[in-house]
C-alpha cells in the first residue's frame, strides 16, 4: 500500500500576512529610507549634504568629539551645534558677544594716544627707607645712564615706586605717591646736574602697586622696590608741540640784494626820485605830507 505524503504545515501568517512577506516589506522600505537620504543630499547642494552627514551621526554617533584644530566642514559644524571649541570662531562685526559696562564714548574707533615703544635704560636706583636719600650704588648707576642718554632728544619716563612696608610709617601718604613722586623728582634733579636736558624728562609716581620682588618679605627684598626707574621711549617733545615759525617780510628765496625790515626797526626814511620835466619839484611830496591835510 502506498504511502501519502504528509502536507506541509502552512507558513505563521503575520497579522495580514505571511511572515516572509513582511520581512520583505522592512528590507523594501530600508532600501526607500536609503535612496530618500542620497536623493536629499543632492538636492541641497554641499551645504545640505554636511548639515544630512551631520544629523546621521547625532543619531549613530552622539558621543563623537572632534578634533579642535579640524577645519573640516563636517567638524566644524558638529562643533557649533555642540557648543564645543575651535574654529570657526564666531565674526560679531566688532561687537563683542558679551559687552561689559564701561564709560560712554563718542569715538567708534580706537585711538592710539602715546605710539611708540618703552625700554628700560640702565639699572635701578635705589633709595633709603621712607627717604629720597639714595643709597651708596645709585651714583654710579646715575653717572652711567647720563652717559648714555646725555645729548639724545627721546624722552625719557622717571618712574618712582617705593616697598610696602613703607605705607605703614606714612599715614599721611597712605597710597605712597608722594614718597614715589618724590624720587623720581629727586633723580631728575640729578640727571640734570650730570647736563641732562629737563625738558625730555617725565616725572611718574606709581607707589606700591609695580613691585619688583612680590611677596617680598626680606629686607633685601624690600630694598630692590624702594627704587627708580627709566624708560626711553620713541617719541621726542617735538611730537607734542606746536613748531612756530615766522615769515620773513620783503624778501622772497634768491634775494639777497634787497633789505629787510627786522621786526622793532623803524623804517627807513626813503627820500622819492625827482621826476623831471617842467613843474615837477611841487610834486614831490612826503610821507610825513600824506598823514595830515594841512601844512
Amino acid at each position: 500500500m502506498a504511502m501519502q505524503k504528509k502536507a506541509k504545515a502552512p507558513e505563521p501568517a503575520g497579522e495580514s500576512a505571511p511572515m516572509w512577506i513582511v520581512s520583505f516589506a522592512d528590507l523594501v522600505t530600508l532600501m526607500m529610507s536609503f535612496f530618500v537620504v542620497l536623493y536629499a543630499l543632492k538636492q541641497g547642494g554641499p551645504t545640505k549634504e554636511v548639515e544630512v552627514a551631520v544629523g546621521i551621526k547625532e543619531v549613530f554617533d552622539p558621543g563623537y568629539v572632534p578634533s579642535p584644530d579640524s577645519t573640516s566642514s563636517f567638524d566644524m559644524l558638529w562643533r557649533q551645534r555642540h557648543g564645543m571649541p575651535g574654529p570657526p570662531h564666531n565674526n560679531n562685526g566688532g561687537e563683542a558677544p558679551k559687552p561689559t559696562d564701561g564709560a560712554q564714548g563718542i569715538d567708534q574707533n580706537v585711538t592710539n594716544i602715546r605710539a611708540g615703544k618703552q625700554i628700560v635704560t640702565g639699572t635701578r636706583i635705589t633709595f633709603e627707607f621712607n627717604s629720597t636719600k639714595l643709597t651708596s650704588d645709585a651714583y654710579p648707576a646715575l653717572q652711567q645712564i647720563s652717559e648714555k642718554v646725555r645729548g639724545i632728544n627721546n624722552i625719557l619716563f622717571i618712574k618712582g615706586h617705593i616697598a610696602r612696608d613703607e605705607l605703614d610709617v606714612r599715614p599721611d601718604d597712605p597710597y605712597g605717591m608722594m614718597l614715589s613722586y618724590a624720587r623720581a623728582l629727586r633723580v631728575i634733579d640729578e640727571f640734570v646736574k650730570l647736563g641732562i636736558d629737563r625738558k625730555i624728562l617725565r616725572p611718574m609716581g606709581c607707589g606700591p602697586d609695580e613691585p619688583l620682588r612680590t611677596a617680598a618679605y626680606s629686607p633685601a627684598d624690600l630694598a630692590l622696590n624702594r627704587r627708580v626707574e627709566i624708560f626711553s621711549t620713541e617719541n621726542t617733545p617735538d611730537d607734542f608741540t606746536n613748531i612756530n615759525t615766522v615769515q620773513v617780510v620783503g624778501k622772497n628765496l634768491g634775494d639777497k640784494d634787497k633789505p629787510t625790515d627786522k621786526p622793532g626797526d623803524k623804517p627807513a626814511d626813503k627820500t622819492p626820485e625827482k621826476p623831471a620835466g617842467p613843474g615837477a619839484e611841487n610834486a614831490i611830496t612826503t610821507a610825513d605830507d600824506r598823514k595830515s591835510p594841512h601844512p
